[in-house]
């Protein structure tokens, strides 16, 4: 699958008016990925709920993102503020488990380059979890690799782990922030160069307190709410969510 299309990016002004009260830092310039959900799952209607079905990736053309669900799990249509409509969204099961799967692609790994993982996320504080996996690609493992957005215990945070002169390394940053029964929020973590770091809304971006030029690179799925299906430790994400996002640059 080609994945080298390149596109300009939301606004800041755009994109806080669609959330209404958060402001957000622009996206990077070359998006690799954005799954905006407007449209039903393929062979699905509106409004779910849907345990099948594959989502368009808007910047690349022919790509998708699809529904991978374990009993009772399901996701069904969510709607966000946008100006003075709403905007299509999701929201995923409060029982079970539901996961969207992308497959991996060479330029969903940002390697030692500049990436950027975004999403906006509503979480009320009856759907926190310990664990909550908003974005991610690569498992946590002393052998391997991973690129990861959660909001574990209602808290974002961002995870990156990989091989720095060949000995593995890990960056960890948590917002201090709880998004629960905040409505809307943007949520972003970019590294650039050795710096890794997380903005949550308005708030000012919280950095990681090390080097964060570990070479990310894997074979794994994208994810997006959760693991993936039927895990014993899926650590599902129970609230809604739109626009996901990963860019490299």
């Amino acid at each position: 699958m080609g994945r080298a299309r390149s596109a300009i990016a939301l606004g800041v002004a755009t994109l806080a008016a669609a959330v209404l009260v958060d402001t957000a830092p622009a996206y990077a310039a070359t998006e690799q990925l954005r799954l905006d959900f407007d449209a039903a799952p393929s062979g699905q209607v509106e409004p779910g709920p849907w345990t099948s079905g594959c989502f368009a990736d808007v910047a690349t053309p022919g790509d998708s993102g699809c529904i991978a669900v374990s009993d009772p799990g399901s996701i069904s249509r969510a709607t966000r503020p946008n100006g003075t409509g709403g905007s299509p969204a999701l929201a995923f099961p409060a029982a079970g488990s539901a996961v969207i799967q992308v497959p991996d692609a060479a330029n969903l790994n940002p390697g030692t380059q500049d990436f950027t993982i975004s999403v906006l996320v509503k979480l009320t504080a009856g759907q926190v979890t310990a664990g909550a996996n908003l974005v991610q690609k690569g498992f946590y493992s002393k052998t391997g690799s991973q690129w990861k957005l959660q909001a574990d215990n209602g808290i974002p945070g961002c995870r990156i782990a990989g091989f720095r002169d060949g000995v593995w390394t890990e960056a960890l940053v948590s917002s201090g922030v709880s998004i629960a029964d905040q409505g809307w929020t943007f949520v972003q973590c970019k590294r650039r160069g050795t710096v890794l770091s997380i903005t949550v809304g308005a708030h000012p971006a919280v950095p990681f307190d090390g080097d964060a030029s570990m070479d990310v690179s894997n074979t794994s799925k994208v994810t997006i709410g959760a693991k993936g299906a039927g895990l014993s430790n899926n650590d599902q994400f129970r609230g809604e969510l739109d626009n996901a996002v990963f860019s490299l640059g």
